[in-house]
């Protein structure tokens, strides 16, 4: 009996320190959702509607929050628009 307990308690603490060591993800707004590149990767804006290269490199273990499909980024606004609702 004792075996059985101190076995669950070390699976339990086990899963505990997997858990706590996951991936990193953003907490992002409605119509938006967490991703995570490596390299980091710029976002569908309106002036360019697909994933992209971001033109300087940064940290690649830092979540971002990219516009639900088929949303895309308005720039000037920040928010996420339809394609055909770009200002």
């Amino acid at each position: 009996m004792k075996y059985i307990i101190s076995l669950s308690l070390l699976m339990a603490v086990a899963i505990i320190n997997i858990h706590g060591q996951g991936i990193p993800i953003a907490n992002c707004p409605p119509g938006e959702h967490s991703v995570l590149y490596c390299p980091r990767m710029a976002e569908p804006t309106c002036d360019n509607p697909t994933v992209h290269k971001l033109p300087v490199g940064k940290a690649c273990d830092v979540p971002d929050c990219f516009c639900n499909t088929p949303t895309v980024r308005d720039t000037k606004t920040k928010k996420c628009v339809n394609k055909l609702d770009c200002s």
